[in-house]
């Protein structure tokens, strides 16, 4: 009896042990995936911002050559976004609010996706057991509730 005992805590500190390098392994996984998204939408946001800045400045050079002037153009693109930074910062509240609710959004997405995965690996593995408990108990994979018959 007491060697028994022994080997259940035994066994439940090896299963604590399991739990803590489960939990340690997610969340690294979790931290080194945000790192990759992080530099990676850093990265992307340094292209686009210089692709953009490029293709603004050739819209101002075209300009230029449109109205026969050496500065015109960079003064209109100039004044076009001194327009959008007032709009911006007259409407902060109201930007602040849609980018909240666009990245709340984001965010349930995101984690209803995982449990829907979470809820879909738990159904296929509970299948399986129900399945690998049929061929060895003579249960019917069909119906594992129904009760074996000799």
């Amino acid at each position: 009896m007491l060697e028994r005992l022994e080997e259940i805590r035994e066994n439940i500190f090896r299963y604590l042990e399991a739990r803590i390098e489960l939990f340690t392994l997610e969340t690294r996984g979790k931290l080194e995936e945000g790192v990759v998204v992080g530099v990676h939408g850093i990265v992307l946001a340094l292209l686009g911002t210089m692709t953009i800045i490029f293709l603004f400045s050739l819209l101002a050079a075209y300009l230029n050559e449109v109205t026969n002037s050496r500065y015109l153009g960079f003064l209109i693109v100039a004044a076009f976004f001194l327009i959008l930074t007032v709009i911006w910062m007259a409407g902060k509240d109201f930007f602040k609010s849609k980018i909240r609710v666009a990245a709340y959004s984001a965010i349930k997405k995101s984690q209803e996706k995982k449990v829907e995965e979470k809820s879909d690996a738990v159904q296929e593995l509970m299948a399986q057991t129900r399945a690998t408990m049929g061929n060895q108990e003579g249960y019917s994979p069909q119906n594992p509730q129904s009760p074996r018959t000799y």
